[in-house]
């Protein structure tokens, strides 16, 4: 792995718990763009076939996974706590 990976991979993973911190909601997209980046990494290094590219790949594949997967579950729960306060606000109005 390159110099330059080595600093994108960490500035990433600083700028995405920078976020976290601070609780942002751009954190899930550092943290969803660090796992592309980890699968370009083994994509990029499969014609060496070492077996860091396989270890970099399934790290990214897992990284993306989840992070979509939470990213659509927390969607989900949004949508139904909108719903709820729309009820409570109508059933107020009343």
């Amino acid at each position: 792995m390159d110099k330059i990976h080595i600093l994108v991979s960490l500035s990433l993973l600083a700028i995405a718990v920078t976020l976290s911190v601070i609780d942002n909601y751009f954190s899930s997209l550092v943290i969803y763009l660090l796992g592309l980046f980890y699968i370009y990494l083994g994509w990029s290094e499969k014609k060496s076939n070492s077996r860091s590219a396989l270890g970099f790949l399934l790290v990214g594949i897992f990284i993306t996974a989840v992070t979509f997967f939470t990213e659509f579950y927390v969607g989900y729960i949004n949508q139904d706590t909108i719903a709820i306060l729309k009820e409570n606000i109508a059933s107020l109005k009343e």
